[in-house]
């Protein structure tokens, strides 16, 4: 047992240093893109690439447990060669990548992802990207470094020098304890115990991108690329791109941030900004939320309002990025393309803003964490930075203490601070499945009462926010990062789903009013920064609410579809038949299939 144990261990040890040398490698052949980086730096990209490696160690690492049973009762030479076999490929396989990656990283400015198999069905032009010497100097690397690792490998692993063992109950007993011990590889391979599975996203740690990028291991970002996100702009194809973006412009004029056609709705063009992202809530239950109507009320209340998509990692793009959803892929799971994105952060931070970002869950799930850095949150409050007494639902801690923290910062900041201009979001969690919330249900349903439970949960935090010091020059911006289907029985595709509750609040918003016009989530972020005479040009999918001259709409996607509405009518669309769902307004619908394939293209070209 011990010696198979030793090997184990050493076998798991040998593909973490291996990765690890991938990193030193990268640091070393990118220096001119790391710019000025420290020795500090370059060993917190080692210390955080760490989980990534640990995960694809443990996914080859399982392969030899299992021939450490083999083992245990047979002895041959085959068992030598089955693990020789297995490592060299894997191996050559490795070195290839981490070469080649390192090769095309400095023109690409991202790790390698699926889109090189698309590239790779052009030999010649594959060939013809890179000077003669250039492939042999390749061609040597990966030789060399295949070499020395096999040399290594071949010192340190000796399966043959394993006896057989005779006893029928030791083999048992053994049998079972190294099912159990190739069984715990899962931690590391999947990374937590929480929801949040292993992703690029949690080796993120620097606002410097290289350094983030250089933690990344490319084999796991290659195999996510090809597992978990689908960019597919050609299934999204309906027209030509010239007609797409004709019809798009229609709804949305390329002129439409220079009108004057719009509301002095701020008191001053720099007043402090709290964002609150609401889990799942729906216009449909605002008989369930009295606090977020009481608000409303005293501020800008959108009350014809529609969500872009159906999750949170969508409907925080769609928020903070004002990015469309899409109907089979997520842009925050896929660093290299939301790391493009414009973002409120972004924004903010360039206008002189400090931000902080406050989530009682794991940043990590779907890789939030990477979005955040990437806008700018170097200030970040997540499940880690709460007591194990106070993570006690599923998603981490309940809304009721997560507000609490916030406030007790925020107003610490409005009351003592006042020469700085703040960006705060915070994005709620106890109003998702299972709707594990600490009070009684008095609506008979368990997402009422969760939505309820949030509720006081906001009312609370912003008559916090109304004692401060800095009331008179905020604003609360609320929105939902989706709807939920209710009532009951309402389908993946019904509009119904996708309303939601916005609102614009705070004591630096005038006048009081309801707005009935139709629109989007996505139109909501880049109102707020042209009404504080902010650029919003580079966010390219959305609108002022507040300009009456501007065609209404509002468009969402489901799985496999999308939606597109007006005043007027709406279609509604099964992408995967291409069939239309609802709806017979032709030229409506030609205008929602120009509208998703806009979307795609600019995820092509980010």
């Amino acid at each position: 047992m011990k010696s198979r144990l030793l090997l184990f261990i050493k076998y798991y040890i040998y593909w973490v240093v291996f990765f690890q040398l991938q990193k030193i490698l990268f640091v070393l052949a990118q220096y001119k893109l790391m710019g000025d980086i420290s020795v500090v730096d370059c060993l917190q990209v080692i210390w955080h690439a760490f989980p990534l490696d640990l995960s694809v160690a443990s996914y080859i690492t399982a392969l030899f447990g299992l021939l450490i049973i083999g083992s245990i009762w047979y002895n041959g030479r085959w068992l030598l060669y089955i693990c020789h076999t297995i490592t060299a490929i894997l191996l050559a396989i490795s070195v290839c990548v981490f070469v080649g990656d390192n090769g095309t990283f400095t023109v690409w400015g991202y790790h390698w992802d699926k889109s090189l198999f698309t590239f790779l069905q052009s030999p010649k032009e594959v060939v013809a990207c890179a000077e003669w010497y250039v492939w042999i100097l390749g061609g040597i690397a990966m030789g060399g470094l295949f070499a020395i690792c096999w040399i290594v490998y071949l010192k340190l692993i000796r399966l043959d020098k394993l006896s057989v063992i005779h006893s029928v109950v030791a083999r048992s007993w053994q049998t079972g304890a190294w099912v159990l011990i190739t069984a715990l590889l899962f931690l590391p391979i999947r990374g937590s115990v929480t929801v949040s599975t292993m992703n690029t996203g949690r080796v993120y740690f620097s606002t410097n991108q290289i350094l983030n990028l250089a933690a990344i291991n490319p084999i796991f970002n290659l195999i996510e690329s090809l597992s978990e996100n689908t960019f597919d702009v050609e299934k999204y194809t309906y027209m030509p791109s010239t007609d797409a973006w004709a019809l798009t412009n229609k709804l949305l004029p390329e002129n439409r941030w220079n009108t004057s056609d719009t509301q002095d709705i701020f008191t001053t063009s720099r007043p402090n900004v709290v964002l609150v992202i609401l889990e799942s809530f729906s216009a449909n239950a605002t008989h369930a939320v009295p606090n977020l109507m009481r608000l409303a009320n005293e501020g800008i209340y959108f009350a014809n309002a529609y969500s872009s998509s159906y999750r949170t990692d969508r409907g925080i793009v769609a928020v903070m990025s004002a990015f469309p959803g899409q109907p089979t892929s997520s842009l925050m799971t896929v660093p290299a393309k939301s790391m493009h994105l414009p973002q409120i952060g972004k924004s903010l931070t360039e206008a002189g803003y400090t931000l902080h970002f406050y989530y009682g869950g794991d940043e990590d799930f779907t890789n939030m964490r990477s979005y955040l850095i990437d806008g700018g949150f170097k200030n970040r409050v997540s499940d880690k930075d709460f007591s194990v007494q106070e993570r006690w639902s599923k998603w981490g801690a309940p809304d009721h203490i997560l507000f609490d923290k916030a406030t007790r910062e925020i107003v610490h900041r409005y009351n003592h601070q006042h020469k700085e201009h703040y960006f705060d979001v915070i994005l709620t969690l106890s109003s998702h499945e299972p709707f594990d919330v600490p009070t009684t249900d008095k609506f008979g349903n368990l997402y009422l009462n969760s939505i309820a439970y949030t509720d006081s949960c906001l009312g609370a935090f912003v008559d916090s926010l109304k004692q401060s010091k800095q009331w008179e020059n905020t604003i609360v911006v609320l929105s939902s990062d989706h709807g939920y289907p209710y009532p009951s029985g309402i389908t993946s595709d019904n509009s119904l789903r996708y309303r939601i509750p916005m609102a614009i609040i705070g004591g630096a918003v005038r006048p009081t009013q309801e707005i009935t016009r139709l629109c989007s989530q996505i139109d909501l972020i880049p109102t707020v920064l042209f009404e504080m005479g902010l650029d919003v040009s580079r966010y390219a999918f959305s609108k002022n609410i507040l300009d009456t001259t501007l065609t209404e709409f509002a468009f969402y996607a489901f799985n496999d579809g999308f939606a597109l509405l007006t005043t007027n009518d709406t279609v509604i669309i099964d992408a995967k038949p291409n069939i239309l769902l609802k709806g017979n307004n032709e030229n409506l619908d030609r205008q929602a299939h120009a509208f998703v394939q806009c979307i795609m293209e600019q995820i092509d070209n980010l």
